[in-house]
């Protein structure tokens, strides 16, 4: 099944829906889908529907839509805060992967070892759409850019901080989350430095994990915290 994206704004009801942009253009124009065929939609906010191509425009597809539901989102949230990375490209791995494996939100902060670098919002949304509808998730997570871990921790205030840091015991693994709001926390390349790791001890709602005996890059460490919520909490 190949799912298509459209903001929720462009929904009628649950009973026609309006897709635009390069999302309209693909459908038409590379794919030559044409009024009368069946495609499957969703608005990044839960819904999931099938519908019919009833309009074709330069601007936007209309569709009828015939068959679907509406997902209510899980109770327990996670939030993948990561330091930046420098290299683009693992950044993006990063990102695509923390999509893929069910973070409700991502959020990017300049962590003190962080190489300051002006980050393309832009293109890391098209990156989180592209891998929402590849993941065919119900739920695209948002994208949040902040200063600092400081501002994290005032961003998501009542939150609770998990910090994967390579010298935490082993023995501290990742556990079930007890909360329903959650922060994880993987640093840049380099790590965190020895003032966020104080920050974190005096957090009140703060704990270290382990990600096991090895040193892990970020966008590993993304990965492997996420996959052990993920796939846990389907068993």
């Amino acid at each position: 099944m190949q799912l298509f994206y459209s903001p929720k704004e462009y929904w009628q009801n649950d009973q026609s829906v309006e897709i635009h942009g390069q999302e309209a253009k693909h459908i038409t124009k590379v794919l030559r889908h044409n009024i009368g065929d069946t495609i499957f939609v969703a608005d990044g906010n839960g819904a999931q529907f099938k519908g019919e191509i009833v309009e074709t425009r330069k601007e936007f597809v209309r569709l009828n839509l015939t068959q679907g539901e509406r997902v209510q989102p899980a109770k327990i949230r996670k939030v993948l805060a990561l330091g930046t990375i420098k290299k683009r490209d693992r950044l993006e791995f990063a990102i695509e992967k923390a999509v893929e494996l069910d973070a409700s939100e991502i959020c990017l902060f300049d962590a003190d070892h962080s190489e300051r670098s002006r980050l393309n919002e832009d293109r890391l949304q098209t990156l989180i759409i592209s891998a929402f509808k590849q993941s065919n998730r119900a739920f695209m997570p948002s994208l949040t850019i902040l200063g600092s871990l400081d501002e994290v921790y005032k961003n998501y205030k009542g939150y609770t901080f998990l910090m994967a840091h390579e010298r935490t015991p082993t023995t501290e693994r990742p556990k079930a989350l007890q909360a329903d709001n959650n922060v994880l926390l993987v640093g840049p390349e380099g790590g965190f430095s020895q003032r966020e790791i104080e920050l974190q001890t005096n957090c009140e709602q703060g704990a270290f994990v382990s990600l096991g005996s090895h040193r892990l890059r970020a966008e590993t460490a993304v990965a492997a915290f996420l996959s052990h919520y993920t796939f846990s909490a389907e068993d």
